[in-house]
């Protein structure tokens, strides 16, 4: 019987020990963040041909694509940055209120490109190029930085100053004295998501002057939770 109330005041003593270690601490979040310019891009554009025949309506689709190629051949953009292998052929049909019939119209051929860009440069020269080839649709430039990994880094670090400025101001206020971060850990925002400059340009017929882009300043966030003893 004794043992065992021994050994009952030994947890007791051992978890009023621990409380009040564990309360002896300050908890901060901290948020950081660093400028990541882009200097990479991807662009994606779509072609779309119709005729009755089949064979004429991939035709149609495939010169457009020789055209894109042959633009971004003379821009020296080697032709490993250069997709043209998405396709898809589909037959055309049209409601027909009188009948209430769908009417066979002929064959749709599609063709996707994606062209990487190691040269920011290089963008409006393609997009208005190949707009005027014929590619009927031109999607917002996907737009990256090489150096996400430092710009996070750099985050990270700003974030690390944020949670001790916090914990450094909340130790005054309390008037007690901030002791060494005990634990550290992080929430990553990750990396930012690729940004589209400019709005969609749809490519029609009589398309006038094409929107320019503009590769704007990106920023990577960082958050990170930070607890401080607190010094006797």
């Amino acid at each position: 019987m004794s043992r065992i109330l021994f050994v009952t005041i030994l947890l007791f003593v051992a978890s009023c020990v621990t409380a009040e270690e564990t309360s002896k601490t300050i908890t901060v979040n901290g948020t950081g963040s660093a400028p990541a310019t882009p200097d990479r891009a991807a662009l994606h554009m779509s072609i779309v041909a119709r005729d009755k025949s089949l064979d004429a309506a991939q035709a149609k689709a495939a010169s457009v694509t020789n055209k894109v190629l042959a633009i971004t051949d003379d821009l020296d953009i080697d032709r490993s940055q250069v997709d043209t292998t998405g396709a898809s052929v589909r037959a055309d049909y049209q409601y027909d209120r009188n009948s209430g019939e769908q009417v066979f119209k002929g064959y749709i051929a599609e063709r996707q490109i994606i062209v990487e860009f190691r040269d920011l440069e290089q963008l409006a020269p393609v997009i208005e190029g190949a707009v005027t080839a014929g590619v009927n649709q031109v999607s917002p430039p996907n737009l990256f930085s090489t150096k996400q990994k430092e710009s996070y880094r750099q985050a990270l670090e700003n974030a690390a100053k944020d949670a001790k400025a916090n914990a450094e101001r909340l130790a005054d206020s309390l008037d007690v004295d901030l002791g060494s971060a005990i634990s550290v850990s992080t929430v990553s925002a990750g990396y930012p998501m690729p940004q589209a400059r400019g709005a969609m340009v749809s490519a029609m017929a009589d398309s006038g002057a094409i929107e320019s882009y503009n590769a704007a300043d990106q920023s990577v966030r960082a958050n990170v939770t930070v607890v401080f003893s607190i010094e006797d």
